[in-house]
């Protein structure tokens, strides 16, 4: 008899101490859980990485003009819809998907087609001659013209990282066209969302993984803009 107490007082311990464990365990996953869904504060983290390319790391300041790029272009359309409330236009759902969640997903994959051109254009000895030059010079311009003055406040990162970034991009374009002529493709076709891009990441088994732990906190629509509203992770 005194066995058979011993061996139940025993298992209940044993129970308990299971129980408490199991309980522990579901509490620090779900700290963490939270953790990992507050926002981040952009401009504190600009060493994250946002994405691997291949073996190649992409960070938060990679990916900046992208979303200063996006955040100005989809606010300039909420303007149009509703110059009231600019949010309401972020939270409008297209194409199966929100406007916001398009855009973010849009600066993400101009930033990894950006990339891996732009490392093409230097394999390929591509160098920009003075009238391309010139045109960048124009096209830095108007980006600093076009961005509201609430964005150059919220500038994440300095500006000669932005105008640094817009020169990468005019070489990636500039091999995107020359690719597009020996391929006799359309240059369309190599753009960022093009078929031909596709195929081309296909044809050199390019591997693409976001890290979600990063970009899944950045809040798009309220890094470099500043609405009523917030828009929350939920909203995916």
């Amino acid at each position: 008899m005194k066995q058979k107490s011993k061996k139940k007082k025993l298992d209940n311990v044993l129970r308990v101490a299971v129980i408490v464990t199991v309980v522990a365990a579901v509490a620090v996953a779900v700290l963490l859980s939270h953790q990992n869904r507050q926002y981040l504060v952009y401009s504190e983290n600009l060493d994250a990485v946002a994405v691997k390319v291949d073996y190649q790391k992409l960070t938060l300041t990679d990916l900046a003009f992208y979303v200063l790029y996006e955040e100005q272009n989809v606010e300039e359309k909420a303007l149009a819809y509703d110059p009231e409330n600019t949010r309401a236009f972020w939270n409008v759902h297209t194409n199966q998907a929100f406007v916001q969640v398009d855009a973010k997903d849009a600066a993400m994959d101009m930033a990894v087609h950006d990339y891996l051109f732009y490392n093409a254009a230097l394999e390929n000895g591509i160098a920009l001659n003075e009238e391309e030059k010139q045109a960048l010079e124009q096209r830095r311009t108007d980006f600093w013209e076009d961005l509201y003055d609430v964005q150059k406040e919220n500038l994440p990162v300095d500006y000669e990282v932005i105008n640094d970034s817009m020169r990468k991009i005019a070489l990636a374009e500039k091999y995107q066209m020359q690719l597009a002529a020996e391929t006799g493709k359309t240059y369309a076709g190599y753009s960022y969302d093009g078929y031909d891009y596709e195929q081309w990441l296909e044809e050199n088994d390019v591997s693409v993984k976001v890290n979600k732990k990063v970009w899944d906190r950045v809040n798009f629509g309220n890094v470099t803009l500043v609405h009523d509203t917030q828009v929350t992770i939920d909203d995916k």
